[in-house]
């Protein structure tokens, strides 16, 4: 397997899990997150696929994780419906792991390319793969934090 052939798997197969959480999810800020993270794999496959045959291609750069913040932060506050998928949590941790090998592989490769123009998309890549790993990281952090921190009125009540 060449090392372009294994990227577009590795994407192929990251859009493929981020498009069944999106499918796997009734609430709309996460549907809409995982729905974004896999445009994003499938941009990277195309990247991949244009750079492999030689033609011209270039990074798209993302707004995903302030998309993310923004859809975390309405349903923090309540203005969004949010139903907790606490035992999908190891599902988003393999993908977070899925995200930091891709990273990893494409710094690794970017220092192997001889040309600069590679190198600096393939950079790119790596960046991406990083803010979907944060994404990812913020989604498991917000679905633990009620079991992080116990804040309810009973709990915090101070003793006369």
């Amino acid at each position: 397997m060449n090392i372009f052939e294994f990227a577009r798997n590795q994407e192929t197969q990251a859009e493929k899990n981020y498009r069944s959480l999106a499918e796997g999810t009734i609430t709309i800020g996460l549907k809409n997150i995982f729905t974004r993270l896999a445009d994003a794999e499938k941009r990277h496959f195309e990247i991949i696929q244009k750079m492999e045959k030689a033609e011209k291609f270039e990074i798209i750069t993302s707004d995903i994780l302030d998309y993310a913040q923004e859809a975390i932060n309405k349903m923090k506050s309540g203005k969004e419906k949010f139903k907790t998928v606490t035992s999908q949590i190891g599902i988003y941790k393999a993908a977070q792991a899925q995200e930091a090998e891709a990273e990893r592989f494409y710094r690794e490769y970017s220092e192997k390319s001889t040309d600069e123009h590679q190198r600096i998309v393939i950079l790119g890549l790596a960046k991406e793969e990083h803010q979907h790993f944060t994404v990812l990281e913020n989604i498991i952090d917000f679905i633990n934090f009620p079991a992080n921190h116990p804040e309810d009125a009973e709990f915090n009540a101070s003793k006369e």
